[in-house]
Parts: C-alpha cells; structure tokens; sequence
C-alpha cells in the first residue's frame, strides 16, 4: 500500500486559490507544459528529503553482505541510496540463539586499508566505479591467496561454514571496463571468459532492468551499474574466520524509482505520506512564489521559504520524539595520536596496547 494519496493536481488546485499566483501555475497542459507546478514539485522533494531529515517513511534496507576474505568493498545491485543511517552485523554461521550481533558504525568516508583488527566496526558508500575490483585471470603475489580470480577456483558459499572460506573477490573488472559480481558461487572454467561489449543493468530511469549476466564454469558473475551504490567496510576481513552478514538501513535518494522525478500532475507524493503532506503543499507555495515575475511577488518568496524551512524542523520533530538509541566508545586525545586503529564499534578501547 502506498504511503500517500496526494496528486500534484490537487496541490496546483490548491495554489491556484492564491489570486497572487493563479496564472501562474498551469493545471492543464494546454498544447505546452505543465512548468512549473512539475518543477516546483522536483525542487521541494528535493529540499524535503535532504540529510538533515532522516525520515523514517523514507528508509529502505540495503541488500544484506557477507564479508570475504580480505574484501574491503562491496558493489550492489541498487541505484537509490542517497545515505546511510546506521548497521549492524551478524555472526551468521553462529548457531547459538540468538546469535551475536554488534553495531556497525555508518560514517560518510573511508579510505582503502590493510588493517585485519577485530571485526568491521564502520561502513561507508561509494560509487561502485570508485571501489576496488580483481582482474580474472592476473597474477597473484606471494603467499598462496589473493583477490583474482584464477581458472578452476571455488568460489564457495559463506554461509553454513564454520571459517570463512578463502575465496579470491567476489567483484571484478572486465577488459572492456564493466564490473561483475559473482550471483552464483561455484568454481570458475578452465578459461577466461568472452565478456560481452555491450551489458545493461538497472539505472534509476530503468530501475526494472534486468543485469547481463555471463555463466563462468559453474559461478555466475552479474554486471552492476558503475554509478550504483555499493559499501567499504573497515576494518577488511581476514583470511579465514567469521562471516558476518552486513545489514545496513538508508534512506532513499530524492526520487525513488517508483515515483521520479515528476512528469505528470497524476502522480503522488509517494513517499511522503498524507499526514505529511501538508509540509510538501507549504514548500510547493513558497517555491511557487519565486517563479513569478512581479518583483513585489518575488520579495515574499525568501520570507516564506524561511518559514517552510521552519515548520520542516517542526515536523522532523514529530517524528523524533523516541530516546535515541546511542553508544559511547572511547576515543583518541585532542591530539590524534599515530595509530592505525580508530576506536569505534570494531575496536572499542583505548590505544596503544599495554
């Protein structure tokens, strides 16, 4: 069921009854367009879901990962993700009840890092074209283990093992410039394989597409989108030992798939729920008093958007009336000192060791 019932017609109808703005705004398309009620709209959404709103109407669940050995990042099949608000992870394999959970700090940045300490204790998105990708088939350095991937090597399933398995990276990068990830584990073929030229994959204007898959031995690789959204993790995981599965809550990008950008005064408000939409029909107003070209008109749009912005506070506050739930870890000196290890959720005492 849908969160809202609100159309952008009923809200130019509801503009229109401001004489100061009734020419304004079109209600039908008459042989032209409907700007700027569609763009007032795009422009107000935008505002309304910025960071500084975590609304809880607008969160989704990020697919869930399971760490491999000595992967820090994560490509995923999504296009959406605007931020991240917090996590936890799992020890998934654990079979006592429940089985242990800790949290995982969300935070906006993190660099690349050979750290193995603990279990992750932070994560960060990135575009997936920014993360780092094996080459299939590249030689590997010393010491028996590596990223690539090699002809006949497992690829094995994390979950229902009792030590993660050393498998090479679950992601890749292809000589035509894609990136794979594997869908199916299983034991890559004797040969490279022909990876096509041409690949498509969901985009936030084809969300419902479905990603080029190639069948290598008997795993599967699927293609991502370079400009979807994928997760670094810090600290990586190490050779072999506990997988856990990441879950990650975040809120949705400006316009969902489902329902944006605006292009039609059919369309909903959908995300934003009726019994908020009376702060999207105040920021439609105050954004439709800009557009006029009466110099007097346009004086008052800065006023009421102050307002609006305003009465946006107001309304966060009435959804945030719960205690939050917060930790506290112990943290370096005013003046950091050089460790490798930031206290946090992985790691959650004081440095250097005694």
């Amino acid at each position: 069921m849908p969160n809202s019932t609100t159309t952008l017609a009923s809200l130019v109808a509801y503009v229109r009854t401001f004489p100061e703005l009734a020419s304004l705004i079109q209600s039908t398309a008459g042989g032209a367009s409907l700007q700027p009620a569609l763009t007032i709209a795009n422009d107000v959404m935008t505002e309304l879901i910025a960071q500084a709103f975590n609304w809880k109407w607008n969160r989704f669940i990020v697919p869930v990962i399971y760490t491999n050995s000595y992967q820090q990042d994560y490509a995923l099949q999504i296009v959406n993700l605007g931020w991240l608000e917090h996590g936890y992870i799992i020890d998934i394999n654990n079979s006592a009840t429940p089985q242990p959970q800790y949290p995982l700090e969300t935070v906006k940045d993190l660099e690349s890092t050979s750290c193995q300490y603990g279990r992750a204790g932070q994560a960060s998105w990135l575009p997936n074209d920014q993360l780092q990708y094996a080459t299939w088939g590249a030689a590997n350095p010393g010491g028996g283990f590596s990223p690539n991937p090699q002809p006949l090597t497992a690829i094995s399933t994390p979950l229902g093992v009792t030590a993660m398995p050393q498998n090479p990276y679950t992601q890749i990068k292809d000589p035509n410039g894609n990136y794979w990830i594997v869908t199916t584990y299983g034991v890559t073929g004797a040969s490279q394989p022909a990876w096509p030229t041409t690949v498509v994959f969901p985009t936030v204007a084809s969300p419902l597409t479905v990603a080029t898959t190639i069948t290598d031995g008997s795993v599967v690789w699927t293609v991502v989108n370079p400009k979807g959204q994928g997760i670094r993790l810090n600290p990586i995981p190490p050779a072999s030992g506990v997988v856990y599965q990441v879950n990650l809550i975040a809120q949705n990008r400006a316009f969902t798939f489902s329902n944006g950008p605006f292009t039609s005064l059919n369309q909903t408000i959908e995300p934003v729920p009726d019994d908020f939409a009376k702060w999207f029909r105040d920021g439609f107003v105050a954004f439709a008093y800009e557009h006029s070209s009466e110099a007097k008109i346009i004086q008052k749009a800065q006023g009421m958007k102050m307002k609006w912005k305003e009465s946006l506070m107001e309304s966060r506050m009435q959804g945030d009336r719960e205690r939050d739930n917060a930790g506290f870890y112990p943290a370096t000196s005013i003046l950091q000192q050089p460790f490798a290890v930031y206290p946090g959720p992985a790691y959650p005492y004081n440095l250097p060791w005694g």
